[in-house]
């Protein structure tokens, strides 16, 4: 599936915390199965989405569709900004820049697929509550420095399925020339739909500098609800 923007918030706390140990075989296994379906329900050549987006910035509050059965620069519509409708100049304004992102696609877009955050050879189990079993990991994020990185994600106890991921900071990344954050947070979280895993909210946290004096701090969160399967997925 095509238009998730993997876009954090975080706490690392586990209720039941427990000495690190390195994860076991069938540990290994559970996690990887648990992202190989995710990645599944989200490939478009096997599954067909329908849903809905809000998007929450400090000035923005948008509402959007997306519809994988139509053509590619049609598949998301504007229902809603701020809490009101659209007008016709608006709607043309959106058509118009879905076109030049579906354009400039092969330039400026990055797909990634959930597994690609994390290095799944540094797995260590940390522990377990009722309902979630919780592993540490090393990210995996091309554009920043993993060495000042440290991530977390749980599954869900009796299903295996993946509960969530958190990504955060631990000293300060540089991404590019005379850039600085001083904090990077990201939260992926999931949960079942039409009875297949899939992402119900991201968030990212950035808090930093470019240039010395301009700030860039920013907070962007995705909400996912109302899924519908719009085909029958392949078995």
């Amino acid at each position: 599936m095509k238009g998730f923007k993997v876009a954090l918030l975080v706490g690392f706390s586990f209720v039941c915390y427990n000495a690190n140990a390195v994860v076991s075989e069938e540990q290994q296994q559970w996690v990887e199965q648990a992202f190989s379906d995710l990645n599944s329900n989200n490939d478009g050549t096997k599954v067909l989405w329908q849903y809905s987006q809000q998007t929450v910035m400090p000035d923005m509050t948008r509402i959007e569709q997306f519809n994988a059965s139509l053509p590619e620069t049609e598949r998301w519509s504007l229902v809603s900004e701020n809490g009101d409708t659209p007008g016709k100049k608006r709607l043309t304004e959106y058509r118009e820049r879905q076109q030049d992102l579906h354009e400039d696609k092969d330039e400026t877009s990055y797909e990634l697929a959930f597994s690609d955050l994390i290095d799944l050879s540094t797995l260590v189990f940390v522990g377990e509550d009722d309902n979630n079993m919780s592993f540490t990991f090393t990210p995996n994020i091309d554009e920043l420095d993993n060495n000042s990185l440290a991530g977390v994600l749980y599954l869900d106890k009796t299903s295996k399925h993946l509960r969530k991921i958190l990504i955060r900071n631990t000293d300060e990344i540089n991404p590019a020339f005379s850039v600085t954050l001083t904090k990077f947070e990201l939260e992926l979280s999931f949960d079942v739909f039409e009875g297949l895993v899939m992402p119900a909210h991201t968030s990212t946290t950035i808090m930093g500098t470019a240039a010395i004096f301009k700030s860039l701090d920013s907070v962007q969160t995705f909400t996912y609800s109302d899924y519908k399967i719009l085909n029958n997925p392949q078995t």
